[in-house]
């Protein structure tokens, strides 16, 4: 792992710590598990884009210059 330091607003900090202890765990995890199921939706967006295009290109040829809509 690597070590890494933020600022975050107190209301945040607030919300974090509550998280950790209904979920009796440490800080750390309850951000690590955020960023993971952020980053699965992220990855999950962006297949679904490339499919998308795939299947665009499959139709035939087209003008599709708002490709990056269909990534992100």
């Amino acid at each position: 792992m690597k070590r890494t330091q933020i600022l975050v607003k107190e209301e945040q900090h607030n919300y974090l710590v509550q998280q950790a202890e209904v979920n009796n765990t440490s800080i750390s995890n309850v951000i690590r598990k955020m960023i993971d199921e952020k980053m699965a939706e992220t990855i999950n967006k962006q297949s679904q884009g490339g499919i998308r295009m795939a299947e665009l290109a499959a139709d035939g040829p087209a003008d599709h210059k708002h490709h990056d809509e269909d990534l992100y």
